[in-house]
């Protein structure tokens, strides 16, 4: 009886992670309704008992609940209420759940339908945000963002336009399609919607994947090639006017003339440099877990915008845990690219270009904390890691 409702969970739950990914794109509450059922699935497939192996075996489930465990050490000495501090925690619950997902990503069927899922979301957004562009279809005041906002769409296509890449060069299916989603993919990051984060995370990924795929002359080639376009870019194009503006109001903040800066990069280098005094004042530990905001107001009352967070996850974290915190946060990214290394070649690639992802975002966001971003990074990296848990040894066919 145990047995049958075991096997039946995790079929129901194969089914439920799929779906899960979808609503990850496109429903907030859809996506918080399915996580919890997920949780209440992996409880009946009694998964739970082999979780311990689970995380002697996968280092990046290991280091994300280690995380996830300071945060709440970090409310024994918060600087801020028991309600303002528990209300904190929930934003990081993603954590938990790659050992959760884990389970339900145990076989190579499960798998194929989580990567389809992946793609179809994918390809609708960039589908949607062609129709908003070209104004068949209004759905926010995001500019042509499909159902989020222009960062996490941006950082979103980036990662698809990398995946399609992969595709294309190595892949004999649907081969021509994939190209022609990478050049969408493109066109759409740098001529449409513009967030400058998602041009980064793709100006990164094309240099990871010559360095994956190319010898030292075509490395050489592709960034002669890519360095030519990106110079053609920004000094002819008019939709480089947000990276072009972006440095220029760095250049200003550093010389001591904020005013010229524009408004989002001052007042993110405004929030760095107050988080930094943060951590200088409590270095180790730090503040405790749901401090930040408080903090923040305490040392720049004088200014005019406060700062529930500093649009950094390395100094979002450092500001609450201290240098433990971040040591743990460095972990589970060093995890990432260590276990990456076990992977079959595609997957190996995939799993560092996720990882290159989360780093960049992580310096200008705070993707852990965010919603859309904190459960499709994890979602990612349960499935592109979930074959190490398993004894399957078989080749991942991904489409």
């Amino acid at each position: 009886m145990f047995e049958k409702v075991n096997v039946w969970a995790l079929k129901v739950g194969g089914i439920c992670t799929a779906l899960f990914i979808v609503a990850i794109y496109f429903s907030t509450s859809l996506a918080i309704m399915l996580s919890g059922l997920l949780a209440l699935l992996w409880l009946f497939t009694g998964q739970y008992k082999s979780l311990p192996d689970i995380l002697k075996n996968n280092l990046v489930a290991a280091s994300s609940l280690l995380l996830f465990a300071f945060f709440i050490v970090g409310l024994s000495y918060s600087s801020v209420s028991h309600i303002e501090a528990l209300s904190m925690l929930p934003k990081y619950r993603e954590l938990l759940f790659i050992p959760l997902l884990t389970a339900f990503l145990s076989t190579e069927r499960s798998r194929y339908w989580a990567w389809n899922a992946f793609i179809i979301s994918s390809l609708l957004i960039l589908v949607i945000s062609y129709l908003m562009y070209f104004r068949v279809m209004d759905l926010n005041h995001q500019g042509a963002a499909a159902f989020k906002s222009r960062i996490t769409h941006s950082v979103l296509i980036s990662f698809f336009g990398f995946f399609c890449a992969h595709k294309a060069y190595i892949g004999k299916a649907y081969q021509k399609l994939y190209w022609l989603v990478l050049i969408a993919c493109v066109y759409n990051l740098f001529f449409i919607v513009d967030g400058r984060t998602g041009q980064l995370i793709a100006v990164s990924l094309t240099l990871l994947f010559a360095v994956q795929h190319f010898t030292k002359r075509g490395l050489l080639l592709a960034v002669f090639i890519g360095g030519l376009l990106m110079v053609l870019f920004l000094n002819y194009s008019d939709k480089a006017a947000r990276i072009n503006s972006g440095f220029s109001s760095t250049q200003s903040y550093l010389q001591a003339h904020p005013e010229n800066a524009e408004a989002s990069m001052g007042l993110r280098l405004t929030f760095w440099k107050n988080s930094l005094k943060l951590i200088a004042e409590k270095p180790l530990l730090g503040h405790g877990t749901g401090s930040f905001a408080k903090e923040y107001e305490r040392i720049a009352s004088s200014e005019t915008m406060m700062a529930k967070n500093p649009h950094n996850e390395f100094l979002m974290i450092s500001v609450q845990l201290g240098a433990v915190g971040l040591l743990i946060y460095l972990g589970f990214l060093a995890s990432q690219y260590y276990l990456s290394k076990r992977l079959p070649h595609q997957e190996k690639c995939l799993a560092q270009g996720l990882l290159l992802t989360l780093i960049i975002t992580s310096l200008f966001n705070t993707p852990i904390m965010d919603h859309t971003e904190g459960h499709w990074f994890i979602m990612m990296i349960a499935l592109c890691f979930s074959s190490l848990s398993t004894d399957l040894k078989t080749k991942i066919n991904h489409a």
